[in-house]
């Protein structure tokens, strides 16, 4: 049988698969143009736009890899100008900048976007299927306390996003991550540290790789704690609707009135 226009779902509010949970919801633009400053990507993966956040993610990557940008920064805040200067490579440095107004500008611009289409769905009871049964995982909405999957992101990012459904989201941060950290020589670096020999902790470390490393750790910690906030509203809100549509009486009136005197 053809499906109606009337119900056809326009503006679904979630979407969940075996490897992943994205959803309609309300975020601040401004808060989302901050990650794309952090790091660009960042923001468009916090909108739930994988493709393209991994996409500028790698552009980044490279371009500041090419530029020394990272390095230069250090030298900047030791002091080094002048070599900072001698190592950055200004016409890198002039398509990093491309790329890092790009994805600031269309991560505001899409954090909007999402806003306006989580209000139009809300406003149309778009239905939320609180549960997916795949072959490759069980995904159900249920309540979560925010504060665990960001304390096991802030021990190894990409973890809280495994407890929050994200398992593509977590492939993907702790992959670049954990890259980053080995590449970085940062345990190693930690290792020195943990004895007191400072100098050569200095020595080991890779300043250029490991200056990303907070970033991605900030962020992971970040969007694990909100993907559970927002999984929580949606339990409520799905919750909130069956009760309303199984057991309401339509006819009651709302509100009841008083019994007695």
């Amino acid at each position: 049988m053809r499906q109606s226009a009337s119900q056809v779902i326009r503006r679904p509010k979630l979407n969940m698969t075996s490897y992943s949970l994205n959803s309609l919801h309300l975020r601040k633009p401004w808060v989302i143009a901050w990650w794309s400053l952090a790091f660009p990507g960042f923001g468009h993966i916090a909108c739930g736009n994988m493709a393209k956040g991994v996409f500028l993610f790698i552009g980044e990557a490279l371009i500041n890899e090419m530029a020394n940008i990272n390095l230069a920064i250090v030298y900047s805040f030791t002091g080094e100008f002048a070599r900072a200067k001698e190592i950055l490579d200004t016409q890198w440095l002039l398509l990093y900048c491309g790329i890092l107004a790009f994805s600031i500008w269309d991560s505001y611009r899409l954090a909007i976007e999402c806003n306006k289409l989580s209000v139009l769905a809300d406003r149309e009871h778009a239905p939320i299927n609180p549960t997916y049964i795949g072959p490759a995982s069980i995904n159900v909405l249920d309540k979560r306390n925010p504060w665990i999957p960001m304390v096991w992101s802030l021990l190894a990012p990409g973890i809280g996003q495994l407890h929050t459904v994200g398992t593509t989201k977590a492939v993907f941060l702790m992959v670049v991550s954990f890259s980053v950290i080995v590449a970085s020589n940062a345990l190693p670096a930690l290792g020195y540290t943990a004895v007191g020999d400072f100098q050569q902790a200095k020595a080991v470390i890779n300043w250029q790789r490991f200056i990303n490393i907070p970033s991605f750790y900030g962020f992971a910690a970040w969007d694990a704690y909100v993907t559970a906030v927002e999984i929580n509203k949606l339990f409520v809100l799905e919750q909130a609707r069956y009760f309303r549509d199984t057991f309401q009486n339509a006819a009651a009136r709302k509100p009841l009135p008083r019994q007695g005197g």
